[in-house]
């Protein structure tokens, strides 16, 4: 099987209602949607989560990314795709030529992982041959953006998660602190029984103000605080993570293997978010995943927000780790979705078991 053709398409996927959380309100999603083509009429693609307030990625750098791209892709020996070596040689040599851009790589890595499980009639994660024993579905955190935490309905929102089987509950904080502060009490004073997660999106300044915060949730049973302070704020990680017994996750302070060591050195970390996007691909997660098991970091499977198709890459990913969480984007919050094909069944969301990524595109009729 030969490469022939790889192309990027931007697309504005809808969401049913906006998504905000500290950085950002989302009422789309701005994504790319990679396409490769091959010689023997096999077709793989992938979804480059375009995040610029986390990988500094734009539909326009992606596009302008694509000649570039193409012309390391074709190049003798590097369009062969036969195994999953010839995968890792490929982005080996993308990763040489391309800085950065992981989203993009994210993107690219699954149509080519999508094309070999076609090609050899496997769902993607069985081309790993992992170890671990397979599951048939995850169990994802339940998240709760800014908007669904202002909602009237609110405490029957809760009331359906729980009932749905969910065992974790995420609420989006960082807006304001009388704000976090009264939601967790609010929360915890008619479901004392429940496990909460905050993510905070860099939205605490400094770690005076942090502690200010914590200081009056720890008595709450809260399994971990997601990015408190800027990406940038080793010092500030370290020192609050020292003075609180809620344990301290890094999301967007760690990308890839590197920033891995760098903050496990660093000693600011208890968890880390993985998310595809963030380090280029389910090759460099397997990296970070390998350091987390060696160090006994634990680690989770972030989402970035997506359309099936990203939520197809996930669950393949989600297969090859010991994650203690996974966060999921389901079908609900996207009016317009690109492929079906994944099963959710209240709290659980099933493994794809089809060939390649398992899900297959919406052809739309003009």
């Amino acid at each position: 099987m030969v490469i022939k053709n790889i192309y990027f398409e931007n697309l504005d996927i809808e969401l049913n209602k906006p998504f905000s959380y500290f950085m950002v309100v989302l009422k789309y999603l701005p994504y790319s949607l990679v396409t490769i083509e091959t010689d023997i009429g096999l077709v793989g693609y992938g979804e480059v989560s375009v995040a610029w307030d986390i990988t500094g990625e734009t539909q326009e750098s992606v596009k302008g990314l694509h000649k570039h791209l193409k012309q390391i892709m074709t190049k003798e020996l590097l369009n062969k795709l036969e195994s999953l070596e010839d995968i890792k040689e490929i982005m080996g040599c993308i990763n040489k030529n391309i800085y950065g851009n992981t989203a993009l790589k994210a993107g690219v890595e699954a149509a080519l992982l999508d094309l070999l499980g076609k090609h050899k009639k496997q769902p993607v994660y069985k081309l790993f041959q992992s170890k671990l024993k397979p599951k048939e579905y995850i169990i994802p955190q339940k998240v709760f953006s800014f908007e669904e935490t202002s909602t009237n309905d609110f405490d029957k929102k809760i009331q359906q998660a729980k009932k749905d089987g969910f065992k974790t509950i995420k609420f989006k904080v960082g807006e304001n602190k009388e704000k976090d502060i009264d939601l967790i009490k609010h929360v915890f004073k008619i479901n004392p029984e429940l496990q909460v997660v905050l993510d905070v999106n860099q939205g605490w300044k400094s770690v005076d103000y942090a502690l200010s915060i914590v200081q009056e949730l720890e008595k709450f049973d809260i399994a971990w605080i997601e990015q408190p302070l800027p990406y940038y704020d080793y010092d500030g990680l370290k020192q609050l993570r020292k003075k609180t017994k809620i344990p301290i996750m890094v999301d967007e302070s760690c990308h890839g293997l590197l920033d891995l060591k760098n903050l496990f050195k660093s000693d600011v970390l208890d968890m880390v978010n993985i998310k595809l996007a963030k380090c280029g691909g389910i090759l460099e997660m397997i990296k970070m995943i390998n350091f987390c098991e060696k160090n006994k970091i634990k680690y989770m499977l972030g989402d970035m927000i997506s359309s099936s198709l990203g939520v197809a890459t996930n669950l393949h990913a989600s297969m090859l780790g010991n994650f203690i969480s996974f966060d999921v984007t389901y079908p609900s919050r996207i009016k317009s979705d690109l492929f079906f094909g994944l099963k959710f069944e209240k709290e659980k969301v099933f493994i794809p078991q089809g060939v390649g990524l398992g899900v297959k595109k919406i052809i739309k009729n003009d």
